[in-house]
């Protein structure tokens, strides 16, 4: 009789792949942070940049973005005060932690 050790082992589900595509929210208040929080239930992007003026603010909801999203399959959420950095943020000018700030 054949024991659970001599059965191989079968994954039957498929992986899915994460989106290798990036979402840059601009401005970071009530209508930007539901856009944010939709985008990050719904598995839309890989990258999930956030922009707005307000560094305090900004901070603080890329923070509480990057906590509840840590049990989601979007891999990181970038935040910057300028415009050009979500247009321009790369895999390239990534560095340190998954998730991190730039000012």
């Amino acid at each position: 009789m054949e024991t659970l050790e001599d059965q191989p082992i079968h994954n039957l589900l498929k992986e899915e792949e994460i989106p290798q595509n990036k979402i840059t929210v601009v401005g970071v208040d009530a209508v930007g942070t539901a856009f944010a929080i939709s985008i990050l239930m719904k598995d839309l992007a890989g990258v999930l940049a956030l922009v707005d003026v307000m560094k305090d603010k900004l901070k603080g909801e890329m923070m509480d973005l990057q906590h509840g999203s840590l049990f989601l399959r979007t891999s990181k959420v970038v935040s910057g005060k300028d415009y050009i950095f979500g247009r321009q943020y790369n895999e390239e000018s990534w560095v340190g932690a998954p998730n991190f700030h730039h000012d």
